[in-house]
């Protein structure tokens, strides 16, 4: 199992059947339509050849009109999906799955389009009428806001001002201000009154009456201490008398918006009418999108797609249910044609498509990297997390959420990839001795990281090496398969001598055997490896220097240091929550407290050592596995097909 071999469709048709060639196509999900009207230019000269005129205006104005009233359509619907459902007790599609609309249901639905629609615009007036209580709304809060510190004022608004001797304004000021105002208001004996209303943490605000023969003195004092003048328009009336005024128009608006949301209730039931339209007009959108990719002459439209192999059967005889008049041809890809990406794994294997996916989908032409490393990240995932009871607790809730939820895609291999990392992790947590930490006492089946750390180093380093070297052998697969034999031996074969010889090193009865295959592989190297070169001279030193590749080597299998690093993290962290839990029992409120800490803090170190084994595995496969032969960059494969939102359309 692997990438897809897919196939290229060239499909020459009557123009007047298009939309329903596309349409069998869509049904199929197998076909991604390619763009070839930028290449309009090429095919027309091809066109010209059969003696066929081909039209020069590939912009089909009509078609993209059409395409802009579906958009509308779409983004109108979607509103009003959003506004009324929070008045409506839906079925989570997560749970219960999308539910299934027949064509005959589908047709009596598109017949009462436009009352749909009428309804669809009452939701939009009903949330016209939300905004502008909203607006009011806010405008009356502000309005009490700037009220509320002259509630003490007993004079209507609209007598503040000039009388015929007098001036009457209200005045905010700092309390300092207050203060010095009324020091020098007394000793110069201005013929002015200060009355205090309310006060804050830094201001005061006041009623200032003061002589108009005072007027010029008054105002100079204002403008010398910061004294601001309150200006309240239009109001009428008192403060507090406003303000209740106010109060009561904000009980009427939320009568108001009770009696709106009443009326939405009664336009619920249109919900699933918009949730069915939606995604028909999705369907048809794409359908159309597709259109424009395809060049047309005055009676005959021309069009190419990408196919997996095996689907080339069923794309025929699909077309040939619609129609006779077609001219199909299926053709290899060549080195020039952008391949999309599918790829085909066995069901254990799916999961960890997702580790390749986050990094990059592999190059069409290369190698599908999951059935390897698939094997590597299970293991290191179970070393790195390393404690059966958290395994346990990993695998029952990603059990639970796959028996539970219809979840798809990236987000169903995502939940079964930790359901197969938790089998892992109780796996080599049993063999560790780790069941919560020491909260249940078993003897590991092997080692124990705690008392052994060595042991458990040398265990990475071993399984380092392993996929280190699994990594330089499909590097020479990936260059025996291109029919680069002499490569996979120069490049990969030598390195692979000469580190097999290297680690011979390791057992003295092994080393003479080692030395020598230490010899030649580094005498190959020297002697290859600058064959790119023209000179001699730079040969040789080319050669030489690729020795110290080692380093990069060496450095890669110490990065396997970080299976024993995680794993003791997980352990002691988890010992350290036992032995606190545990300082803390004793009596009723102790024990309670002990059982907090525990379940918070497994929970805790659970939660954060599931995301380090995650990440660190996933370092390991990009830098140290990918590194030696992956060839990334390759473009998932986007088939034309009926994609929904909220139902399942049969028969469409």
């Amino acid at each position: 199992m692997a990438i897809i071999n897919m196939k290229k469709m060239h499909l020459l048709g009557i123009k007047r059947e298009k939309a329903k060639i596309l349409k069998a196509l869509q049904k199929t999900g197998v076909v991604e339509v390619i763009n070839i009207v930028e290449e309009a230019d090429e095919t027309a000269e091809d066109f010209c050849e059969t003696g066929i005129e081909v039209q020069k205006d590939y912009v089909n104005e009509e078609l993209n009109k059409e395409l802009q009233e579906l958009e509308n359509k779409l983004s109108e619907l979607k509103f009003g999906i959003d506004f009324l459902k929070p008045y409506v007790k839906s079925t989570n599609p997560l749970i219960h799955g999308k539910p299934s609309i027949k064509k005959d249901e589908l047709s009596e639905i598109l017949s009462k389009e436009d009352g749909i629609l009428e309804s669809l615009q009452a939701v939009f007036n009903l949330d016209r009428q939300i905004a502008q209580l909203k607006t009011e709304e806010t405008r009356l809060l502000g309005q009490i806001e700037m009220l509320s510190p002259w509630r003490a004022l007993d004079i209507p608004l609209e007598e503040l001002g000039e009388t015929r001797r007098t001036y009457f304004v209200a005045a905010e000021m700092p309390r300092k201000s207050r203060a010095e105002l009324g020091s020098i208001i007394s000793e110069e004996g201005l013929l002015a009154e200060i009355s205090t209303l309310a006060e804050s943490q830094d201001d005061v605000y006041t009623l200032v009456v003061y002589h108009k023969d005072h007027k010029e003195n008054i105002e100079s004092l204002f403008k010398e201490l910061s004294v601001n003048l309150q200006d309240f328009g239009d109001y009428r009336g008192t403060p507090e008398e406003l303000i209740k005024a106010t109060k009561n128009r904000l009980e009427d608006i939320d009568k108001e918006r009770a009696a709106i949301g009443e009326k939405s209730k009664e336009l619920s039931d249109n919900l699933r009418y918009f949730q069915i339209l939606y995604d028909y007009y999705t369907v048809e959108k794409d359908r159309k999108n597709a259109m424009l990719k395809v060049t047309d002459t005055d009676k005959t439209f021309s069009m190419e797609a990408w196919l997996p192999e095996e689907r080339e059967e069923l794309v025929k005889s699909t077309i040939s249910k619609v129609t006779d008049i077609v001219y199909m041809e299926f053709s290899d890809p060549t080195d020039e044609d952008d391949i999309p990406v599918l790829l085909s794994n066995a069901k254990l294997v799916e999961p960890f498509e997702v580790i390749t996916e986050l990094y990059s989908l592999p190059d069409p032409r290369g190698i599908d990297p999951n059935i390897y490393m698939a094997p590597f990240f299970f293991v290191f995932f179970g070393m790195m997390l390393s404690d059966a009871g958290y395994g346990i607790v990993v695998s029952l809730l990603a059990g639970y959420a796959l028996y539970k939820f219809k979840m798809e895609g990236f987000g169903k291999k995502f939940i079964a990839l930790l359901f197969l990392c938790g089998i892992s992790t109780v796996i080599w947590g049993a063999i560790f001795g780790g069941w919560f930490g020491d909260l249940i006492p078993l003897k590991p089946l092997w080692i124990n990281p705690m008392d052994d750390p060595f042991s458990v180093l040398i265990l990475s380093f071993i399984m380092g090496l392993v996929q280190i070297y699994a990594g330089i052998i499909l590097s020479a697969y990936k260059n025996i398969r291109e029919g680069h034999v002499a490569d996979a031996i120069m490049d990969q074969g030598f390195w692979l001598v000469l580190l097999t010889g290297l680690l011979m090193f390791a057992m003295p009865e092994l080393a003479t055997v080692g030395k020598y295959m230490a010899i030649v592989g580094a005498v190959g190297l020297i002697l290859t490896q600058g064959r790119a070169q023209k000179s001699i001279i730079k040969k040789f030193t080319s050669g030489v220097l690729s020795l110290y590749d080692i380093t990069g080597y060496l450095s890669d299998v110490l990065s396997y240091s970080r299976l024993l690093a995680l794993g003791l993290t997980t352990g002691v962290i988890a010992t350290v929550i036992n032995t606190m839990a545990k300082t803390v029992s004793g009596s009723i409120i102790g024990y309670i407290v002990m059982a907090l800490i525990i379940i918070g803090g497994h929970v805790f170190n659970l939660a954060i050592n599931v995301l380090g084994a995650f990440v660190h595995s996933s370092r390991l496969q990009y830098i140290e596995f990918f590194g030696k032969f992956y060839d990334s960059g390759g473009r998932a494969f986007d088939p034309l097909k009926v994609k929904t939102t909220y139902v399942e359309l049969e028969d469409i």
